[in-house]
């Protein structure tokens, strides 16, 4: 833990375990069943969780393990990559026998993208969260592989969640506010057996990652509160 707040330059322990856990999490869904116990036994008991509890097996480049960084830490993708890179770093200094098989156990465009680009994650360009990456069609499409029933491009995402007419007010208050804690806004509209749900960063004019933090959001709210839904 103190070498990642040393190569990340944080000044929380619990900040530190945070990027920890997310940068572990992440890289278990680039491996297989086996890999993931292989790289839980050699983990501490915190981290081991995590790792096998990470989701499903779906992200197949550096990109993906950074925009999944940059989701559970609700920060942007620049971020997400020198976190990565530092948390693989502060694993290298500190086992490095367990750092070089993690390696040969990742698909090469994760390890090729997540090479260390050698400049402080303080020194991300967008690391102030508080300028929203503008995101591109492809960005929009990567994103969306890791929602449930989300459809769109640059200029909007929505979803449609069909479930019954009892859970729909529930459902959308909860999703409002969600919506203000993030400093942003869904549109709702209710349709027959459901309701839709429709993400853009108005003062943008386009998709931006804290929308993709949203939709992530929502797919929990839907989980907990809408039993689940259905993609309409």
């Amino acid at each position: 833990m103190t070498a990642v707040e040393d190569v990340a330059e944080l000044d929380d322990p619990d900040e530190a375990k945070a990027v920890l856990t997310a940068v572990v999490a992440a890289l278990a869904r680039c491996l297989p069943d086996t890999g993931r116990e292989w790289l839980a036994g050699r983990l501490p008991s915190p981290e081991a969780g995590p790792v096998r509890d990470a989701g499903p097996a779906n992200l197949e480049s550096g990109t993906d393990v950074e925009a999944a960084v940059a989701r559970r830490l609700r920060t942007t993708p620049e971020r997400g990559r020198y976190l990565t890179q530092a948390v693989l770093t502060a694993l290298t200094r500190t086992d490095p026998a367990l750092a070089e098989e993690l390696r040969g156990r990742l698909p090469r465009a994760v390890v090729e993208t997540l090479r260390p680009a050698g400049e402080s994650p303080r020194d991300a360009a967008s690391h102030r969260p508080e300028v929203p990456t503008r995101l591109t069609d492809e960005e929009v499409a990567r994103g969306l592989r890791h929602l449930t029933g989300w459809s769109g491009d640059r200029h909007g995402i929505e979803r449609t969640v069909e479930l019954p007419a009892d859970r729909i007010t529930p459902l959308v208050e909860r999703v409002q506010r969600e919506a203000r804690a993030m400093n942003d806004h869904a549109h709702v509209e209710q349709v027959d057996g459901g309701v839709t749900f429709r993400l853009l960063t108005t003062r943008e004019g386009v998709v931006t990652e804290p929308d993709l933090w949203l939709a992530e959001r929502i797919d929990e709210v839907v989980a907990a509160v809408g039993s689940g839904g259905r993609p309409g």
